[in-house]
């Protein structure tokens, strides 16, 4: 009989670095757990943290202590202070629950912006392997894999001289992570006739800057409404109480917290409002055109490169952008239906052959 690999992530979710890593990472867990690994997430006790989300999905959790005294840690990467203390410290407690653990680590899934090569080094003696799911390609890994699902014009020279010669790379939106909900979704069964009658306005488990709000403030000024609304808000968002007191004022919007059916509601909407990041894929896998405003640096060079191939329209960072800026383009892009069709159409070319694509990286997760 084979023997069940154990696989352990190490990442973590906060009001400062959002719902995102998780999330993908649940996905994943939950795909390699269906094909019988044995899956520990590890994480830090941040403000924010999604810890009862992942253990409602059943997945063994172990918490590092959250240590709010710690200050002025050294900029080793870019993103250092999201880990909470100095990465010695973090390998150092990684370690310890990896020691502890009865079995040997098959893979551990790094998906974290302050860790790099210096933690890597640290912990790999004690597993097998290391994966790293990255979008910033901004610092060296000591590593086996490496998947980066993003789509950028370079984006399979990007990793170039960050990680060892015989690390096997995943590269591309052919290998994006999704969950079971949106391969129950086909998208060619759903043909976007460019017509508008529902919109789906979603920024995020957090929108620490109320995004959402902007935007349903925004389509309140449109001339004349005709659509519905669906409004995504998640169990991280601060701003719930303000959202559902707005949202409970007009009848064609319906709010929605925490979900577990957005492939439902991105499959059944005409037009979605959101930031980048993972929601990004999401939406082109069902060819829902999509405005999208991004939230964080790191969002901004993809969503330049695909409004540059007309997969989506970005109107800007949420700092610069304005009301009137959502309203003049969800008024533009209701008034032009084949722009929105053509939207649709290039987004779904993006996942050809995807399916197969991800057995491939499970596989050679799982060898």
């Amino acid at each position: 009989m084979k023997q069940k690999k154990n696989i352990m992530f190490r990442v973590d979710s906060s009001q400062e670095i959002g719902s995102g890593h998780v999330m993908r990472c649940l996905t994943l867990a939950c795909s390699l757990r269906n094909k019988g690994a044995n899956v520990t997430f590890v994480c830090r006790d941040l403000l924010g943290n999604l810890g009862e989300i992942i253990e409602q999905q059943h997945f063994n959790l172990i918490m590092l202590p959250n240590y709010k005294d710690n200050k002025n840690l050294p900029l080793i990467t870019a993103h250092s202070k999201w880990l909470g203390v100095h990465w010695k410290v973090d390998a150092a407690e990684t370690i310890s629950v990896v020691n502890r653990l009865e079995n040997e680590i098959s893979v551990l899934i790094i998906d974290h912006y302050a860790i790099d090569k210096n933690w890597e080094s640290e912990v790999r003696k004690f597993v097998k392997r290391i994966m790293v799911i990255d979008d910033l390609a901004d610092r060296l890994h000591d590593c086996d894999i490496l998947l980066d699902q993003n789509f950028y014009h370079n984006y399979k020279d990007r990793y170039q001289n960050l990680v060892p010669q015989s690390c096997k790379l995943f590269l591309g939106p052919e290998y994006v992570l999704l969950r079971d909900e949106f391969y129950s979704c086909n998208p060619i069964d759903k043909k976007h006739n460019g017509n508008v009658k529902k919109i789906l306005v979603f920024f995020g488990g957090t929108d620490s800057t109320n995004e959402t709000k902007k935007t349903i403030m925004a389509i309140l000024q449109l001339d004349f409404i005709t659509i519905e609304l669906d409004v995504v808000i998640g169990k991280s968002n601060i701003h719930k109480k303000e959202i559902v007191s707005i949202c409970s004022q007009y009848k064609f919007i319906n709010l929605h917290y925490q979900i577990n059916n957005m492939a439902e509601l991105m499959y059944s909407a005409d037009l979605a409002i959101g930031a980048g990041g993972t929601t990004t894929w999401e939406r082109c896998y069902l060819g829902l055109p999509s405005i999208v405003i991004t939230v964080a640096p790191n969002q901004e060079l993809i969503a330049q490169t695909l409004d540059q191939l007309g997969i989506i329209k970005y109107i800007g960072p949420k700092e610069f952008v304005k009301e009137k800026d959502i309203t003049l383009k969800v008024q533009e892009l209701m008034n032009n239906p084949s722009v929105l069709r053509q939207i649709s159409d290039r987004s779904r070319r993006l996942f050809k052959g995807s399916t197969d694509k991800c057995q491939i990286l499970l596989s050679e997760i799982l060898e």
